[in-house]
């Protein structure tokens, strides 16, 4: 439950530390994490409800997002899969 709690107040800081430029969005994982990405010209910054952080370089594909052990890629309207180390989740976009 307080993982649910925490999503919304990563969503408000992460807008107000961004610029106009940013996009932000708020993905649902199930059976994996719940996140705020914000991407912002070539990269795609990924926040994690423990508060652990990644920015992801764009690849020559627009979609993916990139570094070693981490892969983010948007895979249709709304919907993502995140590769993190060993796991590799399926991801809902709920808003952004």
């Amino acid at each position: 439950m307080k993982a649910l709690c925490l999503i919304p107040a990563l969503a408000l800081l992460a807008a107000c530390g961004s610029s106009s430029q940013n996009k932000l969005a708020t993905f649902t994982c199930p059976n994996g994490p719940s996140l705020v990405v914000t991407y912002s010209g070539d990269t795609a910054q990924i926040t994690f409800p423990d508060g652990r952080k990644e920015v992801l370089a764009v690849t020559e594909n627009e979609n993916i997002f990139a570094k070693p052990g981490t892969v983010w890629q948007l895979v249709a309207f709304r919907t993502a899969r995140l590769t993190d180390g060993q796991n590799s989740y399926h991801c809902d976009q709920m808003a952004g």
